[in-house]
């Protein structure tokens, strides 16, 4: 049994399974659902958290390069041994999440 207090925007605010600590904290309603954490730093009941917003494009591609430091890296061992690898890893990005 879990002791919960509801907030005005319908999410969990404080929670316990303590007895003693939910008299103490003023805690009446109570449930047997988990609680869980939503994307946007609120608790929910399980099952009833909202799902995370799609990312866009840009995020998805700033997501998946590699950071500065890699692409230097990757920039001067291409210049040393004569390859294309940057090119190419930055190319397939940029292809995967083309400008909306």
């Amino acid at each position: 049994m879990t002791y919960y207090e509801l907030l005005q925007d319908n999410t969990i605010g404080r929670s316990t399974n303590n007895e003693k600590v939910a008299k103490k904290l003023g805690l009446t309603l109570t449930t047997d659902k988990e609680i869980v954490g939503g994307y946007d730093g609120k608790r929910y009941f399980k099952g009833e958290e909202p799902s995370a917003p799609e990312a866009s494009y840009s995020e998805k591609r700033a997501a998946e390069y590699p950071s500065i430091a890699d692409q230097l890296d990757m920039i001067y061992w291409d210049k040393v041994n004569g390859t294309n690898l940057w090119v190419e890893k930055i190319t397939a990005i940029k292809t995967k999440y083309p400008k909306e």
